[in-house]
Order: C-alpha cells, then sequence, then structure tokens
C-alpha cells in the first residue's frame, strides 16, 4: 500500500472560533481582502471576520458577492490585478471559497483569467483562511478550485492554495436553506464515497467511513429538512472529513458527469453528484463489493439498492432532461470522466448508460 496525507490547514472548530483565536490573524498581514457568498452577510459570518481584523488593527477589502458557480472571468472581476492585500479570508460556501482561491493567486500575479489554469505561479499565491457556512464542499481544506468554463467545470490546483486556517463554527449553518443544507451535505457524501471507492488506504478509509457513520446520524433530519444545532456541527465537520477525502484522492467520474447538469440545467453542484452517484455506485460493485458493502453498513441501508434509495429520498426531484441532452452531456464530460481514477475502468458507453439510469430510468 502507498499513498501520501498531508493535511496542511488548521482546522479550528466551535462556536466562536473567530473570535476567540483573533490573535492568529495579525501572523498573516495588516491588509486582507475579503471573498465572500451573498449569504455572508446574513449568518453572522462576515460580521465576525469584520470585528475580529478591526478589533486585530487589520485593514481589509470587501469584494463583491461572488456569484454561484463562478467562471474564472468572474474571480478577475472581484478584484483583477490590484496589488496590496496580505492574505485572503474566504467566507461562504464552495463557490467563494474557490473563487478566493483564484483571487490568492491574481492579486500577486500578473497573468490573465485563464492563466490560472497554468498552475506554475511566479508568485506564490496569498495565504488563504476559510470560513465555510455550507456543508459539503469540503474546499477549506483542499487545494483545489474548481471554476465554470463553457460547457463545463474545471479544476486548478497548487500545493500553495491549502487554507492556512479554516474556522468550523455551525452557527452560520442555522440561517441556511433546509434545501441547501441538503444538497451540500450530499456533496460532503459523494466526495467520501468517490475518494474511498477510488483510492485504496487506511487514511481514506478512516476519514471516510466517520463520515459514512455520521451520515447515517443526521440523515433523518436530512429527510426532514430540520436540523438541531448538534446535528448541523456534525455535518460541518462531515463536509471537512470529505474535503480530506478527495484533497488524498481526488474525484471521479462521478463529479465530472455533474459539472454538465450544473452548467446546462441550474442544477445545484451537490445535488448534480448525487443524481449520479447511486448508479455509479452500482456500476463499481463488482470491482469493490467489499468496500460497498462496508459503507452500506455503515450508512445503514441495504446494500446498493437501499443505498440508491436513500440517495433518491433526499433529491427534490430530477431536471427535466431528454435523451438528446444526455447524449450531449456525455460528449462534453467523457474524456475528462474516462481520465479520472474510478472504481474501475469506464467508457462513453457506460458514462451514457449511467446518464441514463439516473435520469431517465
Amino acid at each position: 500500500m502507498e499513498f501520501q496525507l498531508q493535511i496542511p490547514t488548521q482546522i479550528i472548530v466551535g462556536k466562536d472560533c473567530i473570535g476567540k483565536n483573533a490573535a492568529l490573524f495579525p501572523s498573516f498581514g495588516k491588509r486582507a481582502v475579503i471573498v465572500k457568498s451573498g449569504s455572508a452577510g446574513k449568518n453572522g459570518a462576515l460580521a465576525d471576520v469584520v470585528k475580529m481584523l478591526e478589533r486585530q488593527g487589520i485593514s481589509y477589502h470587501v469584494c463583491d458577492n461572488v456569484p454561484p458557480n463562478p467562471s474564472p472571468e468572474d474571480v478577475a472581476a472581484l478584484l483583477g490585478y490590484a496589488p496590496g492585500f496580505d492574505f485572503v479570508v474566504a467566507v461562504g460556501g464552495g463557490s467563494a471559497m474557490d473563487a478566493a482561491k483564484g483571487v490568492a493567486v491574481l492579486a500577486v500575479n500578473d497573468i490573465g483569467a485563464m492563466e490560472l489554469y497554468n498552475k506554475n505561479y511566479e508568485v506564490k499565491p496569498l495565504p488563504i483562511i476559510a470560513v465555510p457556512t455550507t456543508c459539503g464542499t469540503g474546499s477549506e481544506v483542499t487545494n483545489i478550485s474548481v471554476l465554470e468554463v463553457g460547457d463545463t467545470k474545471k479544476s486548478f490546483l497548487s500545493p500553495d492554495l491549502h487554507p492556512a486556517i479554516a474556522f468550523l463554527d455551525a452557527r452560520y449553518l442555522e440561517t441556511l436553506p433546509s434545501q441547501v443544507a441538503v444538497d451540500t451535505a450530499l456533496d460532503a457524501l459523494s466526495h467520501c464515497v468517490e475518494g474511498y471507492l477510488i483510492h485504496d488506504s487506511w487514511a481514506t478509509e478512516l476519514f471516510a467511513e466517520r463520515a459514512f457513520a455520521n451520515f447515517a446520524l443526521y440523515k433523518a433530519a436530512l429527510n426532514k429538512r430540520s436540523f438541531t444545532k448538534d446535528e448541523l456541527e456534525l455535518m460541518l465537520f462531515t463536509a471537512t472529513l470529505g474535503g480530506i477525502v478527495i484533497n488524498m484522492a481526488g474525484t471521479s467520474a462521478v463529479h465530472t458527469l455533474g459539472y454538465p447538469l450544473t452548467v446546462q440545467k441550474n442544477v445545484p453542484h451537490g445535488r448534480a453528484c448525487a443524481l449520479t452517484l447511486g448508479e455509479y455506485v452500482a456500476f463499481s460493485y463488482d470491482a469493490k463489493r467489499e468496500k460497498i458493502d462496508r459503507m452500506c453498513t455503515l450508512l445503514k441501508v441495504n446494500g446498493v439498492e437501499g443505498f440508491k434509495d436513500m440517495i433518491g429520498g433526499l433529491l427534490p426531484g430530477k431536471p427535466e432532461i431528454s435523451k438528446e441532452e444526455l447524449e450531449q452531456y456525455t460528449d462534453i464530460s467523457a474524456q475528462a470522466a474516462i481520465r479520472k481514477k474510478n472504481a474501475k475502468p469506464i467508457t462513453k458507453s457506460d458514462i451514457l448508460n449511467i446518464y441514463f439510469a439516473s435520469l431517465l430510468g
């Protein structure tokens, strides 16, 4: 068995963890740029960050709201190439954190937006502090940014894009719309399932299996769309576990298949992944029987069919979609999906079958 485990992000968990650890911020400099989602002003996260920065005598600039599923051009528009900042604070869900990673690069490198994908930056990106306000992305502990490019999404990564600190305060999830909580929880589950099936190591098993057991504890709450504070905290923690898993393992074809659904049909990212996750697990069963059986036991579902039923029960329905559109999405995603590490080799025909079974079945 061979693998690498690198978790450079300092993870700080708990109520008012930003305020209680404000003394950490001056070590990153005296000028911060804040990249935020639209909800950051409603859930208290932005106010906590601003209060802390002011208390520490750190000047700051607040960028405009990050749009959902930002493109490289959207990221450039947030800040462009303006110099003078020492670090970035990302406050929000996956879109805000993905954009913040782009801002960290563009703020100190005189390059065009699409040159983010060159990955070799002359100047080291600014340090990033992440404050997640959803329970899915895991981007607070990864070195990857995923942005919308054309008909799909495309990722860039660098070891320097690992956030320096992640502050996990579940209070910021209390105003999260219930379906957004479900969608992002499904994103975290997808991260863990994909990484678990494509990467054999005790480390991925440790984090993913803990996440599966956690998911079983709050899946009834997901079905009811009603959460206690303890459940929200566990959901936030589980999302970070998922981030650690994909930081080691990457994602599989499931994520690639989800991208056209998000870009073309405006399906939220976590839901888009969940729509094909069940059929991907069924496709993978003959190659990963022991692992999938273990996963289903931890999730407290009756095998693959029980897993598919669990996912289906959490989805609000399927998008209206035609056979022709799915054939188009197969053309868009096949090349990247085949290149991904998967539980077993996957073909373009397999991808089309997974799409059909997931969305037309």
